[in-house]
């Protein structure tokens, strides 16, 4: 007599975690890619910057924000201008 077939699943396939990005497209000059986030965690300071039209952004951030807040903050504070 042979044996039965286990019941057991295989182990969980692990996801492929892809980084948040940090160049975001300008809302100023509207160039792709223009925009760089950067994160100074020890002073607390985010800013964004466009390599184009020079635009300048900059925000206090805290351990858990990541660049895309950053830019997010940007794009919130520009249409509370407008």
């Amino acid at each position: 007599m042979g044996r039965r077939k286990s019941k057991r699943k295989g182990a969980p396939r692990k996801k492929n975690i892809q980084p948040l990005p940090i160049l975001f497209d300008c809302p100023f000059c509207n160039h792709k890619q223009s925009c760089e986030a950067k994160l100074d965690k020890v002073r607390k300071i985010g800013r964004v910057t466009c390599t184009v039209c020079q635009e300048f952004f900059q925000t206090q951030i805290n351990f858990l924000t990541e660049a895309i807040d950053v830019f997010n903050d940007w794009i919130d504070a520009c249409e509370e201008e407008n």
